[in-house]
């Protein structure tokens, strides 16, 4: 009897012991792939339009602009030695315009060599000025307002910049 009492102790123990299973990660859930799905199709669709404004900008862009490394097109950006330091403040004119030259934005402010303080592009070029200088841009919209755009520019706009520094 003592026998049998233990054996039906031990197999109500077993029975109560077992492993239990480990969780999925959060991460590995269905939506976690449908996110990964709609980034990749966002990407995508970016890329495409990358390649669209590179081509209209080719166009655009053909006569007396020049390709820069940072992918934009300029027109009065010269090799100079007595270009904008890093930290030191200028004064700029800034006209932002569509590619069929309506003017978006005009805006003149102070600012410092090095802070982001402008689009990609235009904070490419300024580091290559000297003070009374005048450029002319021509950027696609990923280094100029990107897909978000402003208040004055709206997202996707590939634009023309013309920027000049005080003496």
């Amino acid at each position: 009897m003592r026998k049998g009492l233990w054996l039906i102790l031990a197999a109500a123990l077993m029975a109560g012991c077992h492993r239990t299973q480990p969780q999925t990660p959060s991460y590995k859930s269905g939506r976690a792939v449908v996110a990964d799905s709609a980034l990749l199709q966002a990407l995508e669709m970016n890329r495409r339009l990358a390649e669209e404004a590179d081509r209209q900008l080719t166009r655009y862009a053909a006569e007396g602009y020049a390709m820069t490394e940072s992918g934009y097109w300029a027109k009065g950006l010269r090799n100079a030695d007595n270009i904008l330091q890093e930290g030191e403040t200028v004064e700029v004119h800034l006209r932002v315009l569509a590619l069929d030259t309506t003017l978006l934005e005009d805006m003149r402010s102070t600012l410092t060599i090095g802070k982001e303080q402008l689009p990609e592009a235009a904070a490419d070029a300024l580091r290559q000025m000297t003070r009374g200088a005048k450029v002319s841009l021509v950027v696609p919209w990923y280094l100029a307002f990107g897909s978000t755009g402003t208040d004055h520019v709206p997202p996707y706009t590939n634009v023309l910049i013309e920027m000049e520094t005080a003496q």
